[in-house]
């Protein structure tokens, strides 16, 4: 797979020692990597929100939150990386990762948002669980554009490699290849379409596109309390989880 030019942060030592402590809870699982901070905030399970400033360490059940203005670029320690566009949630489930054999595993869950992941040195790719509120993925080597929107609507853009998706509860994946997206709606189904169009002119960090961008709806992100409070705006001083404002039901495919 054709590697994207970035910055090689040197997280192989770290992940030798850390490998060794992958049973202990919250193990460190990366660095920061973007260097102007935007406001990007993540808090761990139990710990206060703290900025996402440059190379600050990452650790496993973290979550990032990114309000209108924010975004982030985090590097996992096999140097597979994630891109995190504004208005975003995602939870660093666990990335574990043994640099002499490039063994690992790894959980994200995308809650909501833009995002762009691309793998690193991992060699057990099957063992990497991607998941969204209505889709949960495997990958093959990958790189990936993906569009969380409130309701749980996923749009998953496949740039290279190839994943296997399982919408919601299905029980049969379905193998989406380099240059094909797939949306999985919250009720289940699914629609095929061409991939958009890589954005890496504009930057890594992925931007929302406008047909998903300019609609604006507040919905409860599939899977979330109903009780949820719709207008609560983010604060980047107090860490609170930003709601959707921009959301739309769904993106128009041809299939």
């Amino acid at each position: 797979m054709r590697r994207l030019p970035g910055t090689s942060v040197g997280l192989a030592a770290a992940a030798a020692l850390l490998w060794s402590s992958a049973a202990m809870a919250e193990p460190e699982i990366g660095v920061v990597i973007q260097q102007d901070y935007s406001g990007a905030i993540g808090t761990r399970t139990a710990g206060q929100p703290e900025d996402l400033i440059y190379f600050q360490t990452l650790f496993a059940e973290e979550r990032v939150d990114t309000s209108e203005a924010a975004s982030t670029s985090l590097q996992f320690l096999d140097e597979t990386s994630l891109y995190v566009g504004s208005r975003s949630t995602v939870v660093l489930d666990r990335f574990i990762y043994d640099p002499t054999t490039q063994n690992g595993e790894a959980a994200i869950n995308f809650t909501k948002g833009a995002f762009r992941f691309i793998t690193g040195n991992i060699k057990s790719k099957e063992a990497v669980n991607l998941n969204t509120p209505t889709a949960s993925m495997v990958i093959r080597g990958t790189h990936l554009l993906i569009f969380v929107l409130a309701d749980g609507t996923s749009e998953i853009n496949v740039l290279e490699g190839a994943i296997a998706l399982t919408p919601c509860e299905s029980t049969e994946a379905q193998l989406v290849n380099a240059g094909q997206a797939i949306t999985i709606t919250p009720s289940c189904d699914s629609a095929r379409s061409a991939a958009r169009p890589d954005t890496r002119q504009a930057g890594l960090v992925p931007q929302w596109p406008t047909d998903l961008a300019a609609v604006q709806e507040i919905a409860p992100a599939a899977g979330e309390d109903d009780d949820d409070d719709d207008d609560e705006i983010y604060d980047n001083e107090e860490g609170g989880k930003s709601h959707e404002r921009d959301g739309p039901d769904k993106r128009g495919n041809d299939g």
